[in-house]
C-alpha cells in the first residue's frame, strides 16, 4: 500500500488545485474543508484502527479498500453540506473533489502493485491487483528501517512533481518557461516511477 503521507498528499492536491465553491466563504472554512479532504483521502486504512473494519475480521479482505466504502464518506458529506445549505452548482464542485479525493486512495494502492483490493465488495469477493508497480510499498514506519525512508523518498520524488506539475497547470496562461518547469517535474516524476518499477514486490 502507498504511505498515509502519500494518501495525505493526494488530498491536499485535490483541495488547492480545484476552484472552492462560494459555501466556503473565509480562509478558516476552506482550511477546514482542504483538511476534510485529505481525511477522506486516508479514510480506507481506518481498518488499520477500527476492529471491525480490520482484513482480519473479513477473510483478509480489506473491504474499506471497495468502492462501496470509498462512496460513503463522500456521501454523507454531500448530504451534510445540502442540509446546510449548499446550492447545486457548488454541491457540484464539492462532490468532484470528495469524490478525486476518495478514489485517489485505491488509485494510489493499486499502482503499488502489492495489496489485492477487493473493489467491487460487497457484490464479489474478487480482488484485483496490478502486474506491476509504479509506485513503493510503504515501508514499516521505524526510526531504525532504512527501507522506510527509501520507499518515502521514492513515493514522495514521484508525487510532489505530479502535485506541483498539477498546481501549475492551474494557472490560466501557462508560459512557455511555466511549461518547461512542467516538463521538468514530470521528467522527475518518470525517474522515482523507474526506480519504484525496478523495487522487488
Amino acid at each position: 500500500m502507498s504511505s498515509l503521507i502519500g494518501h495525505s498528499l493526494a488530498g491536499l492536491t485535490v483541495g488547492v488545485t480545484h476552484k472552492q465553491f462560494y459555501f466556503l466563504t473565509t480562509s478558516w472554512t476552506k482550511l477546514l474543508w482542504i483538511i476534510w479532504l485529505v481525511v477522506v483521502a486516508i479514510a480506507p486504512d481506518f481498518d488499520y484502527i477500527v476492529p471491525f473494519l480490520h482484513p482480519s475480521a473479513h477473510e483478509g479482505l480489506r473491504i474499506t479498500h471497495s468502492l462501496c466504502y470509498a462512496l460513503l464518506l463522500p456521501s454523507l458529506t454531500v448530504i451534510g453540506l445540502r442540509v446546510l445549505g449548499c446550492d447545486r452548482k457548488s454541491l457540484l464542485k464539492a462532490t468532484t473533489q470528495l469524490a478525486l479525493a476518495s478514489a485517489s486512495h485505491m488509485g494510489l494502492d493499486l499502482l503499488v502493485g502489492v495489496t489485492s483490493l477487493p473493489i467491487l465488495w460487497p457484490f464479489s469477493n474478487h480482488v484485483f491487483k496490478l502486474p506491476f508497480g509504479l509506485l513503493p510499498s510503504a515501508g514499516k514506519p521505524s526510526l531504525s528501517n532504512y527501507y522506510f525512508y527509501y520507499n518515502l523518498g521514492i513515493e514522495m520524488g514521484i508525487l510532489i512533481p505530479l502535485s506541483c506539475s498539477l498546481l501549475i497547470s492551474q494557472y490560466k496562461r501557462l508560459s512557455l518557461w511555466r511549461w518547461g518547469i512542467i516538463g521538468l517535474l514530470l521528467t522527475v516524476s518518470t525517474y522515482f516511477m523507474h526506480l519504484a518499477y525496478g523495487l522487488s514486490r
